[in-house]
């Protein structure tokens, strides 16, 4: 038997990228998956692979919605309930690096950040936690190796991401206690330079191509420098590390913070990287 036969696993930014990978990492484990997203293409495209891959549609919920609204949050808790009648894994793998388009101010930008990142996990596992018990299912964040390494590059937009996940990383660890009361288990994931969406979301979906390629060949060149690996991740890297922690097997691990970077936090130069 598949190891997620009968399970009902919630992706949160499940479109492109990471999310992707996973929510397609557990549906071929035999998972009845939320695919979730809030760019339509994106989202036809994800359950494409999805039905690609011998998913069948009784299997995949799509639900589309920014979580900086909590509209969205009520939705995809609801939904899912309505359409699996319960919630074994949650995976909050959905963030932001920045608001997207022109911001007025850097407080604008951060209340943004936050609000996707920290807030929007903080409400969807409140949400999801009277169901998680009665499954005894556990949560899985997405945070970052910014939560615990300073930015490649000065600016208050980068301190604003680093402190967003650091907070995830501080919920994870306090709240592992109460929620293991409960049968919850709860870990993070903080991923280093993997290969994703980001900069597309963080420039805008009308952000012109060339400008993107131009920023992602810039952010690639700096990162293989700083990385032990000299390479960026795949996402489906990542994937044996979300199932290994949803899994009924891995019981004893809560409360965690798994780093996987490809060794970038880490790093630090060498006599012969130095020209003294």
């Amino acid at each position: 038997m598949s190891r997620f036969a009968d399970k009902a696993v919630i992706v949160t930014g499940s479109s492109a990228g990471i999310g992707k990978a996973v929510i397609l990492g557990f549906a071929k484990e035999g998972a009845s998956v939320v695919l979730h997203g809030t760019n339509t293409e994106r989202l036809a495209e994800a359950e494409k692979v999805l039905h690609d891959a011998g998913i069948p549609e009784s299997r995949i919920l799509k639900v589309q919605g920014y979580l900086n609204e909590d509209a969205t949050h009520d939705k995809i808790i609801n939904e899912t309930i309505a359409r699996f009648g319960k919630i074994d894994v949650l995976v909050n793998n959905a963030g932001v690096y920045k608001k997207p388009g022109v911001t007025t101010n850097d407080t604008e930008n951060f209340d943004y950040v936050f609000a996707v990142n920290v807030r929007a996990v903080f409400r969807l596992v409140e949400l999801a936690t009277p169901h998680l018990e009665k499954t005894k299912g556990n949560i899985i964040n997405v945070s970052s190796v910014a939560a615990i390494n300073k930015p490649l590059e000065s600016g208050i937009e980068n301190s604003v991401y680093g402190m967003s996940k650091s907070a995830l990383d501080r919920f994870t660890k306090c709240a592992n206690q109460s929620l293991m009361k409960k049968g919850i288990r709860i870990n993070n994931i903080n991923p280093g330079p993997f290969e994703s969406n980001i900069v597309t979301r963080t420039l805008g979906d009308s952000a012109p191509s060339e400008l993107i390629a131009a920023v992602n060949a810039g952010t690639h060149q700096c990162v293989e420098f700083v990385t032990s690996a000299k390479r960026f991740g795949q996402p489906e890297e990542l994937v044996p590390a979300f199932l290994l922690l949803a899994d009924e097997k891995s019981s004893f691990i809560t409360g965690s913070i798994w780093v996987i970077d490809g060794g970038m936090s880490t790093w630090a130069p060498e006599a012969n990287d130095l020209k003294l």
